[in-house]
């Protein structure tokens, strides 16, 4: 889970706790960049080429492993359509950003 939350970084999803990684201010330029054919969605080609550029960053090959990959795309996909669209990506963010309900809820 830990290295799924490290490619989730990548994306700059409020997944992990390095939810830094894209501003939420960027305006979609990071999803954009990732999205190399302009289809509004992340599909498993590009989420790999991000995954892969990741690993060869982090030196950790692992980190694209294909088991790895349709993880984080089957967490993330919640209309099940195999890929990953901006509104998927902000409600994980939106999730991630909420605070913890209090013992008495």
């Amino acid at each position: 889970m830990k290295k799924l939350t490290i490619i989730a970084a990548s994306l700059g999803l409020a997944l992990p706790a390095a939810a830094g990684a894209q501003p939420q201010d960027d305006n979609g330029r990071m999803f954009a960049a990732i999205d190399t054919n302009g289809d509004g969605k992340l599909d498993k080609a590009e989420v790999t080429k991000m995954a892969e550029l990741r690993a060869k960053e982090k030196g950790d090959p692992s980190l694209a492993a294909p088991e790895k990959i349709d993880s984080f795309i089957k967490h993330i996909d919640a209309n099940g359509d195999g890929a990953i669209d901006k509104g998927e990506i902000q409600a994980i963010r939106d999730s991630r950003a909420s605070p913890p309900p209090s013992e008495g809820e």
